[in-house]
């Protein structure tokens, strides 16, 4: 093979050939095709890993700014939690606090009427123990007969005369204790009643029926629970007045926040009682109040009707607590 067939071979076993000159002297760099194909796949190998790199890191960063959205809206979330802790926990302690002070009270009633029976006891003690003459005994017999026929106070000596008055008192005190016991037939489901009545009156907590009738046209059912009612979603109850225009009453204290024509309930009032309870009384004929106004339970604030969406005269009746829809069967008392 001649020379220049030699350098045309070696010519074709190389990619790419450089000649570079410094300080007088030629260099010549050979770049074979194995070099190339080598420095193409690095290049393949360093976008790749390049692109990979920048899509991990647009996810990952997208993955951080969801995960800081859910951690804010789940820290919302607890400070409501707390604060409705916070409001239930202070109900609880006013709770606790009244029914401390009618559990003193019956304890106070309880050694009064120990005392009375004590006081009874000694002065019929007194009475029976007296060293009596003649005379004496035949003021015992008088004391005595008194004691248990007589309606009329007898003439007595001061030290006697007073016992006598004492135990006359007393005793008259006991029995009118005990008739009215007897007459009225005290239960304790009786006076748990009138402390849930006292203490709902004191905390503007909503009791009873807001019209004169106990027709209940339309359930609660804020579930939409197909067996209740017609099962629609319902938030309150609808009290049907037999086509009848009469008074829609306010079920507790408080300030009037709304009194307006709304689409769906027509003309309508919302009441805020100040501790987490509102009621809502819709479908009115006419309202008779407006914003602004303090009302007291019992009060007439409007009366039945059908304006808005209503298929007949009623009232629609809704409580809310802290915001959370309520069933107001729980709060309307005895029927």
């Amino acid at each position: 093979m001649s020379e220049s067939e030699n350098q045309n071979h070696e010519q074709q076993k190389h990619f790419l050939t450089l000649h570079i000159s410094h300080k007088g002297q030629q260099k010549t760099l050979h770049f074979r095709i194995r070099h190339a194909a080598a420095i193409c796949a690095a290049a393949v190998v360093l976008v790749s890993g390049t692109v990979l790199s920048v899509g991990a890191y647009q996810k990952t960063k997208t993955d951080l700014q969801v995960s800081e959205e859910q951690l804010m809206e789940t820290e919302r979330e607890n400070r409501k939690l707390e604060q409705r802790a916070e409001l239930l926990q202070n109900e609880n302690n006013e709770y606790t606090e009244n029914i401390d002070a009618l559990q003193n009270k019956t304890t106070e009633l309880e050694q009064k009427m120990n005392e009375i029976e004590t006081v009874k006891e000694d002065l019929y003690n007194q009475i029976s123990n007296m060293n009596a003459s003649d005379s004496s005994s035949a003021a015992l017999a008088a004391v005595t007969t008194a004691l248990e026929t007589s309606d009329v106070t007898p003439t007595f000596t001061n030290i006697v005369s007073t016992s006598y008055n004492k135990a006359s008192t007393l005793s008259a005190q006991l029995d009118k204790i005990n008739s009215m016991m007897d007459e009225t037939g005290i239960s304790f489901t009786a006076v748990a009643d009138e402390v849930t009545y006292a203490l709902a009156a004191q905390n503007n907590i909503p009791l009873g029926w807001p019209v004169e009738s106990r027709i209940v046209s339309t359930e609660f059912n804020p579930e939409a629970d197909p067996s209740i009612s017609d099962g629609r979603k319902h938030y309150g109850i609808d009290i049907s007045t037999q086509s009848q225009i009469i008074p829609i009453y306010a079920t507790a204290a408080g300030t009037v926040t709304t009194a307006t024509y709304h689409d769906e309930f027509g003309y309508y009032v919302v009441i805020d009682h100040y501790n987490g309870f509102t009621t809502l009384y819709a479908h009115c004929t006419e309202l008779n109040v407006t914003v602004g106004d303090k009302v007291k339970r019992g009060d007439i604030i409007g009366t039945t009707g059908t304006t808005g969406m209503s298929s007949g005269i009623h009232c629609h009746y809704e409580i809310q607590l802290n915001g959370i829809y309520q069933n107001p069967r729980d709060y309307l008392g005895e029927e």
